[in-house]
């Protein structure tokens, strides 16, 4: 049995988290996630899910936001760096807005310290302009 390097690890737990949001699986996606978690969406107040939440339970309110007010319709990461617990992704999504059906589309990048495997805190940063227009 060959053992996986933490920055595996942590790729391989991102990744699950990846998949498990747009298809609206919560459940799957919190068991990648420590009970400290911190969620920071940089955005404007417009946005509806952006903020810093602290928490499990503010983690969840987030993800929750976020499922009630657009559809994640494609989610792309096209390049994971690695160092330790260290982790940056770099990749696309496409959304949509289900109040108005307004689509867009923005590359991302998110900043992820993990602890044990698991997600301590996510950084989310895309062009938050283009969202900020969607909920204007």
């Amino acid at each position: 049995m060959t053992a996986i390097s933490i920055e595996e690890r942590n790729i391989a737990a991102t990744k699950i988290v990846y998949a498990a949001i747009p298809r609206g699986d919560l459940d799957t996606a919190v068991r990648q996630m420590d009970p400290d978690i911190r969620i920071t969406y940089y955005g404007t107040p417009a946005i509806p899910y952006a903020g810093d939440y602290a928490g499990m339970a503010a983690a969840i309110d987030f993800f929750t936001i976020v499922g009630t007010t657009v559809a994640i319709l494609d989610l792309q990461a096209w390049a994971f760096i690695a160092d330790g617990d260290q982790l940056a992704t770099w990749g696309w999504m496409r959304f949509r807005r289900l109040e108005t059906g307004f689509e867009w589309e923005s590359e991302f990048a998110h900043i992820i310290t993990l602890r044990d495997g698991r997600w301590l805190h996510f950084r989310d940063f895309m062009n938050s302009a283009l969202t900020h227009a969607a909920f204007s």
